[in-house]
């Protein structure tokens, strides 16, 4: 049994929202995000519940989570720390996933700041344990924006449900922030898809058990690319084909090398990926592939700035409760705690 070390701020969440600011008053001016919808019960609902589940559930996976880290036992197999995988289970079934996307996907189509309300309190509980589902919002938020119809329908509503998960593959061996020199390759095969082979580092959550497909956003050139970062191109890439009728099919050749030793961070497994030939469809305009992937980024971004206030809340709570603890220095009028 592991020790609960965070504690929801909900006084201070609900302070900010109805207090300082007027969420209220702005959500009703919401219509196509369904503000109506997000009434003083409706939220306190919300935020409510995923306080409880982050205290309750994902908070004690941190020691065991930087103890034991992620396993990978094969090209297609990468294990969690205990407990993660059925965490990501109920937090599925609660619908979290989809809180703020659109209702014709599977979603609940609620304001976005709910969505960031949402990932404040499990980061703060459990930052290695949120990327999984934060990577998910940037694939959706990334085929949304940029992804045909039937890229949508295929994948869209596996996404929100969380019965599948998403990732970014940006990086590569040789280039890490000069994505001009991304080499790995996008062949057409002449029925719409393509063959994409190459290598990516440095893929966060890139192999898991959680769900039994991942979709990975990748970037690679077309053979008629020009060169440098005007010749890059946006692919969908699963790690298994998706069959007819909308299902996991067979593996598409899309290993994982290695995963990384970090300092930290080691609930999450940070990948290296092999594609060899693997079956991917373009996402968007060819060779405006990063303007493209600048949505997933940008998603990204809000989410590197909601782990920095979670590791300053979780650095709060557990210096609070030590400074409470440790008695220092001796009282003006004599010893108390001998």
């Amino acid at each position: 049994k592991y020790v609960r070390n965070y504690q929801a701020p909900m006084r201070e969440i609900q302070f900010l929202m109805n207090e300082v600011n007027d969420f209220q008053g702005h959500y009703q001016k919401l219509e196509k995000t369904n503000g109506e919808q997000a009434t003083p019960d409706m939220v306190d609902m919300i935020l409510e519940e995923m306080g409880k589940f982050s205290e309750n559930e994902l908070a004690p996976l941190n020691e065991v989570a930087d103890q034991e880290g992620c396993k990978h036992l094969g090209p297609n197999e990468v294990i969690t720390p205990p407990g993660f995988k059925e965490a990501y289970q109920n937090f599925i079934e609660g619908g979290w996933v989809g809180l703020s996307f659109p209702e014709e996907y599977g979603g609940q189509g609620l304001p976005q700041s709910l969505g960031l309300f949402q990932a404040e309190l499990t980061a703060s509980a459990n930052w290695t344990w949120t990327m999984f589902p934060g990577l998910s919002k940037g694939a959706i938020n990334t085929l949304i924006s940029h992804g045909s119809d039937d890229l949508k329908k295929k994948y869209l509503e596996k996404l929100i449900s969380g019965e599948w998960t998403g990732t970014m593959c940006l990086t590569e061996p040789q280039c890490g922030s000069d994505l001009g020199q991304v080499s790995t390759k996008a062949e057409p095969t002449g029925d719409g898809k393509y063959k994409i082979t190459g290598t990516k580092i440095f893929i966060s959550c890139g192999e898991h058990d959680f769900t039994d497909n991942i979709l990975h956003c990748v970037l690679a050139r077309l053979p008629d690319a020009p060169p440098g970062t005007k010749g890059i191109s946006l692919f969908a890439v699963p790690k298994r084909k998706v069959n007819a009728d909308g299902s996991a099919g067979d593996l598409n050749n899309a290993s994982i090398g290695r995963i990384e030793d970090k300092m930290g961070c080691h609930g999450s497994p940070t990948c290296e990926i092999n594609f060899e030939d693997a079956e991917g469809e373009l996402i968007g305009t060819p060779n405006k592939g990063l303007n493209h992937m600048f949505t997933f980024i940008n998603t990204s971004r809000l989410g590197t700035a909601i782990q920095g206030l979670a590791a300053c809340e979780a650095s709060y709570q557990n210096a609070l409760t030590y400074a409470r603890d440790r008695l220092a220095m001796r009282s003006l009028s004599g010893s108390k705690n001998p």
